[in-house]
């Protein structure tokens, strides 16, 4: 008994995904404090930003969710700034992002000084005087504690 042969129609070029929401406020940013040349990379369904080569900003459906350090995070809530950002609900939370409001991002000079203060806090160059702990001491604190439970 012979196979059937299975044609497969061509079918048209599925239409490019539209851009998350607010990629346009997110670039006016980055280009009003003349951060150029961001790289980008599609994940977890959304689009990342990246200074240093990690993610600083999260776009994902409704949310730009930038990272800061907890205590700026912490004000910005407090603040009603923001949210911390909750990706697909249900209890996984990432604690280090700000999903900013709406009124935030209706306020130009709010959105900049997030977006500034998060891509300085991911390369390194948060100001020092603020008492909190750069990325980089995140990491080498973490290197350390992995180091101390291998002996």
């Amino acid at each position: 008994m012979k196979k059937a042969q299975k044609t497969r129609s061509q079918s048209a070029p599925s239409p490019r995904r539209p851009p998350p929401l607010h990629q346009g406020t997110l670039d006016e940013a980055l280009a009003r404090l003349g951060l150029r040349d961001v790289p980008t990379k599609r994940m977890f369904g959304g689009l990342c930003y990246y200074a240093a080569n990690r993610p600083f900003a999260i776009l994902l459906g409704e949310d730009l969710a930038l990272k800061l350090p907890a205590e700026e995070l912490r004000a910005a809530c407090a603040r009603g700034d923001g949210r911390v950002f909750n990706p697909g609900g249900g209890d996984f939370l990432m604690r280090e992002y700000l999903v900013l409001s709406e009124q935030a991002l209706m306020d130009e000079e709010r959105v900049d000084a997030y977006v500034q203060a998060s891509h300085q806090f991911i390369s390194g160059q948060g100001p020092e005087d603020e008492g909190g702990l750069a990325y980089d001491d995140l990491l080498k604190g973490r290197e350390e504690l992995y180091r101390r439970g291998k002996s």
